[in-house]
Order: C-alpha cells, then sequence, then structure tokens
C-alpha cells in the first residue's frame, strides 16, 4: 500500500509544495512537504480552475432562485436576456446562447483571445472590442471545447440574476454553508489570514519564483499585482476582477471539504460524449455539468470520479469524490517549471491517482 507521506516527500523537490488531503469513512488525513516555506493544511493558495466547482454552484443556486417556480430550467436561460449585451455565436446568429451551453464549455467560445480584462473596462464593452476572436469554428451546441471565459460570463449572470456581487454571493450560497475559508481573489479574507499564504510558484534553474501572490492587499479584492482594487464595481460588467475562472484562494483543507461536499452539489450532466464530438484531452474530460466533471472511465483511475481538476501557473491540483470507494479527496503541486505549459495529466499527478487508487484497494 503506498505511503502518502512519502509520496509528497519524494516530490519536494522538484517541486516547492505537496499536499495530498483524504477523507474515508469520516477520518480527515493530510499529507504535506514544503522544505524551507512555512504551510500548514489551512495555508490559502490560488486553487485555479478547482475555483469553477464554487463558480458553477454558485450560479446554479442564485439562477434556480431567481426562476422560482417557474417551469424554466436554470441552464435554458439564455445569456443575453440575463446579462442585456449581444451574444450570437458568427456561425449560428439566430441561436442565443444558454447559460447550460457556458457552463458545460459547449457554447462556441474560446479563449484565443484571452480572458483578462483591464480594470474599469466592462465585459460589454469588451466583448464588442474583441468581435469574433472570442468564437470558435463550433456553433453552439455542437463541441466540447475548455473554455475559461464562459466561467467569467457565468459569474457575471449570477450577478445579474440575484443582484449581488458574486463574491459575495459565493460565499453565502456555497462556501459559508460548507465551512470553507477563501475567497476570490482573497475578496472576504481577513487581513490577518491573507498572511498565512503561499504564492504560486515557477521553478527556472533551480529556483522557485513566485508568479501569483507573492505580494497581496491588505483587505478587499488583490489584484494580479498585489494592489487593492478600488474602482467601483458593476454588476455583471467587473465580474473578471475577482477572476471566477480561477481565482479562488482556499486551503488544503478547503478542497477537502469541498470534495466531501461534490455528492451535494448539482449533478445535471449538461454535456456528455454521446451528445457531440469535443477537444477531451485524451480521457481527462468526459461529461460536464455546472462546474463539475463526471469522469466514468478515466484512463488514469479504476473507478468513476466526479470533481475538477486545476492547471495555472506553476500549479496543480484536483478535487475529488470516488462514490465506489467512498473516498473524498484533494491534492495539490505547487512549483511546476516554466517549460512545463501542458493541459495533459502530469507524471506526479498519475503518481497521486495510483496511489490513491491502492490505498483502497
Amino acid at each position: 500500500m503506498p505511503d502518502l507521506s512519502s509520496l509528497v516527500q519524494s516530490l519536494t523537490p522538484p517541486l516547492a509544495f505537496a499536499g495530498i488531503a483524504v477523507s474515508k469513512g469520516g477520518q480527515r488525513s493530510f499529507y504535506l512537504s514544503a522544505p524551507g516555506f512555512a504551510v500548514t493544511e489551512r495555508t490559502l493558495f490560488r486553487s485555479a480552475s478547482i475555483s469553477k466547482i464554487v463558480v458553477g454552484w454558485t450560479a446554479r443556486l442564485a439562477l434556480a432562485k431567481q426562476t422560482g417556480g417557474r417551469a424554466t430550467r436554470p441552464e435554458d436561460q439564455t445569456v443575453e436576456s440575463l446579462l442585456g449585451i449581444p451574444l450570437r455565436h458568427p456561425l449560428a446568429p439566430d441561436q442565443p446562447i444558454t447559460v447550460g451551453q457556458i457552463a458545460s464549455h459547449c457554447a462556441g467560445l474560446t479563449d484565443a483571445a484571452g480572458y483578462a480584462l483591464p480594470v474599469g473596462q466592462s465585459l460589454a464593452d469588451w466583448i464588442i472590442e474583441r468581435g469574433t476572436a472570442i468564437w470558435s469554428d463550433h456553433p453552439p451546441g455542437t463541441y466540447f471545447d475548455y473554455c475559461n471565459l464562459g466561467y467569467i460570463l457565468l459569474a457575471a449572470v449570477a450577478e445579474k440574476a440575484s443582484g449581488q456581487r458574486f463574491d459575495q454571493l459565493a460565499r453565502g450560497l456555497v462556501l459559508d454553508p460548507l465551512d470553507i475559508e477563501g475567497g476570490f481573489n482573497w475578496s472576504g479574507v481577513m487581513s490577518e489570514r491573507r498572511m498565512d499564504r503561499i504564492p504560486t510558484y515557477r521553478e527556472t534553474s533551480g529556483q522557485f519564483h513566485p508568479n501569483i501572490d507573492d505580494k497581496v492587499a491588505s483587505g478587499g479584492i488583490s489584484g494580479n499585482d498585489g494592489n487593492q482594487i478600488t474602482a467601483d464595481y458593476r454588476l455583471g460588467a467587473d465580474t473578471s476582477r475577482l477572476s471566477p475562472q480561477g481565482g479562488l484562494r482556499i486551503s488544503l483543507s478547503g478542497m477537502l471539504k469541498l470534495s466531501e461536499a461534490l455528492t451535494k452539489g448539482p449533478q445535471t450532466r449538461i454535456w456528455s460524449p454521446d451528445i457531440r464530438p469535443g477537444a477531451y484531452s485524451g480521457g481527462l474530460f468526459e461529461s460536464y455539468g455546472w462546474g463539475l466533471q463526471f469522469l466514468d472511465n478515466p484512463p488514469f483511475y479504476p473507478r468513476p470520479l466526479i470533481g475538477h481538476c486545476g492547471n495555472a501557473y506553476g500549479f496543480r491540483g484536483g478535487v475529488w469524490h470516488d462514490a465506489a470507494a467512498g473516498l473524498s479527496f484533494a491534492y495539490a503541486l505547487n512549483g511546476f517549471p516554466e517549460t512545463d505549459d501542458s493541459d495533459d495529466l502530469h507524471e506526479y499527478e498519475a503518481a497521486v491517482f495510483d496511489a490513491l487508487a491502492n490505498q483502497v484497494a
């Protein structure tokens, strides 16, 4: 049976930080290694696309409240009716984009034009400025193509549906009920708790260089430069300041709580491979719902999984639940080299999945 403690220690170096959290039968265990860094299971860090679980659930809950007892399903509402801005694919100008399509990455959107908006520019103005560059060659509903921009739009939709700022909405609907400490771009995190953080590192020539969160504002929303973003916030227009596509700060302890709650969240599969084809990244993606990956036959694990992976700025991690084994787990790996820009599952991640698969065999 693999020793999880030995595994995380074997990864540091080459990584700056490795952590695995496991929950089974009511027992929680944490395995961490970060030589030279003061890190515990409560230390906060940027969780990359693991954030999408919280975004998807927040949007689903906000839209369900907005629709009330009406027959309209939240995923069937149109984005432009909620945001009040035109959003039509040039290959399907008569077809409105639905909320479910952006939530499940089949709206025909692409990240090719980027998704980082300048502070002060509204989402509507940015979309108009980018024009056709935000659209792929696939009309809405015809192809799965993972897109971060869609989750900025999804968070904006949640704001317009609820009349509340997204970070506060996520806090009230998802994070607080699950007793998870953290926030998007540090919003809602107390000043003293911001001190207990580990930056997202990149390794270059044997040295770890902070990529994100070397400096953090003492309060409010913290920008990537570490300064507080103080400009007035407009609902549905300034959501990108919170980086909903990947900006949730959370701890390994918080990730484990999220993994334990995965079966309690929205389980609707909005997109599945039997609908149409897609860019499934060699089995890393299959079915997709409200911020959730559903992997019925993952090539890197012997049983079905639900959860989400994350990969950005030198961080790789995941939050997963294995229902067949009654196992919830999370992992965080920090300090991948500058040359590592692949979205495929890394061999270190594969080692984590192998160890956890055998842990309960």
